[in-house]
């Protein structure tokens, strides 16, 4: 909270510094039901960061939205921003810089529901499935006459017979 934020790039530092620490953005509309607690930084005259901890509490009221009540839990801390120095444009630019192989690209035919399962798809050309070859069993084989295979059993002495 707190117009410092926008007027001196110093807060905006430490902004993005705090973005960046809590892994957030900055949000215009909040889902009141799945909110339980808040972390508030407030930036005061002068070089002063407040932060305080809020448990929230919903009470009905006669609209359709729910009356909500802050209570202050655990600790509030009152931080002094003192010694500051803001990066030049170019070195910020060069610091902020990734190489290209850490960059992650697009897979192709790669979603993800809403489970978190990577789903993919898969494309093939059409198979034949009378060139593909099948195990087919002994009794089901033909001659090439069309007659069955028959078989035959070779004795001891190595004569045969059918």
């Amino acid at each position: 909270n707190g117009d410092m934020f926008e007027r001196y790039p110093e807060w905006g530092v430490v902004q993005n510094y705090l973005c960046d620490f809590f892994n957030t953005t900055k949000t215009s509309s909040i889902n009141l039901q799945g909110l339980e607690y808040v972390l508030s930084f407030t930036a005061c005259e002068p070089n002063i960061l407040m932060m305080r901890s809020y448990e929230v509490n919903m009470k009905k009221s006669g609209t359709s939205a729910p009356y909500v009540e802050l209570d202050e839990i655990g600790i509030s801390l009152d931080l002094v921003l003192r010694r500051t120095q803001v990066a030049t444009p170019e070195m910020k630019k060069l610091a902020l810089k990734q190489p290209k192989a850490a960059k992650i690209g697009k897979t192709k035919n790669v979603t993800h529901d809403l489970a978190g399962s990577k789903l993919a798809t898969v494309h093939m050309t059409k198979q034949n499935l009378e060139e593909m070859p099948q195990s087919r069993m002994k009794g089901s084989r033909k001659q090439e006459d069309g007659e069955f295979k028959k078989k035959r059993k070779v004795k001891e002495d190595g004569d045969q017979y059918d």
